[in-house]
């Protein structure tokens, strides 16, 4: 089911990506990134299936890291434009930098103990709880009403 997670993460977030940033260089860059990998990945699956029954660490990487891009990119056009999504963008780059390094050791952690390898998907929920909250609270500045915009109607 991890698939499914991390390409459709991908797709999402690729398209919110292409909306959002404004240089033509940096729309293609997305838009290419995600034929590429999309491509890629339906390659590696059809001449390996055995990988959808574990975790594909070139899929966990390369999906992430290219989020990750595309935020930096998002970045750098708020440094002199509008704060659009920013607590978004903070969240979606500080929960993927940390479950894709998380993920990609966590074919290494099945051979530690049962206890070390808790910790390590519990510090993974805790990034993904704190990347909703970023959504939350943005959607809370960005999207809900004051109280005097709501009497003035």
């Amino acid at each position: 089911m991890s698939h499914f997670y991390f390409i459709g993460q991908f797709i999402m977030l690729s398209l919110f990506y292409s909306k959002l940033v404004k240089g033509d260089f940096q729309k293609k860059v997305i838009r290419i990134g995600l034929i590429l990998v999309l491509s890629t990945l339906v390659i590696q699956y059809t001449v390996k299936p055995e990988l959808f029954l574990k975790f594909n660490l070139y899929e966990i990487f390369i999906t992430s890291f290219l989020i990750i891009i595309y935020a930096t990119f998002h970045f750098y056009n708020m440094l002199d434009e509008k704060k659009e999504f920013y607590f978004i963008n903070m969240g979606v780059i500080m929960y993927l930098f940390g479950s894709t390094i998380l993920f990609l050791v966590g074919n290494l952690t099945t051979n530690f103990s049962a206890k070390f390898s808790f910790i390590t998907w519990t510090l993974n929920v805790v990034l993904y709880a704190i990347y909703q909250l970023f959504i939350l609270y943005e959607w809370k500045v960005s999207f809900s009403k004051s109280k005097k915009e709501k009497v003035l109607e």
